[in-house]
């Protein structure tokens, strides 16, 4: 006469379970991916200039160091970009991935490309070429930039 009927009180505890483990999936999958890592804000923490040709101008490269230092670049889920010197907008437009290059397209339609050299979840090192007039003649290299978060 003692019947045994099935509980039900097993179902709610096998139904967090499954829960928790979409939950943790999807997590790890989205987390895991180069886009998920470089969306937010970094802030410029290092920049290495290496001169290919042109004169040699001390003052413009550590000017280049101190903007880079007050530098934020807000790289939005949306695909948008800012950048700020301080709080002063220094372009924005929209971003993408192409392969290992970080590909900016501004509002005015200039496109600049960074090569990823290292990419984690607090740190971001791009590298690019560079080319500018001076009064002394055309000062071109690469730079390399580092942010953190």
């Amino acid at each position: 006469m003692n019947q045994h009927h099935p509980s039900s009180h097993g179902k709610p505890t096998f139904l967090l379970s499954i829960s928790m483990l979409i939950l943790l999936f999807s997590m790890f999958s989205c987390g895991g991916s180069l886009e998920g890592k470089l969306v937010g804000k970094w802030k410029g923490s290092d920049h290495m200039f290496v001169k290919g040709t042109g004169p040699d101008l001390v003052a413009t490269i550590d000017g280049g160091l101190a903007r880079h230092l007050t530098s934020t670049l807000n790289l939005n889920e949306d695909g948008t970009y800012q950048k700020l010197v301080g709080e002063y907008d220094n372009g924005s437009g929209i971003w993408m991935l192409e392969d290992d290059n970080l590909v900016l397209l501004d509002n005015n339609g200039n496109e600049l490309n960074y090569t990823l050299l290292k990419v984690t979840e607090n740190e971001l090192v791009t590298i690019h070429d560079v080319s500018m007039d001076t009064p002394s003649g055309e000062l071109s290299g690469k730079i390399t930039l580092s942010y953190t978060r």
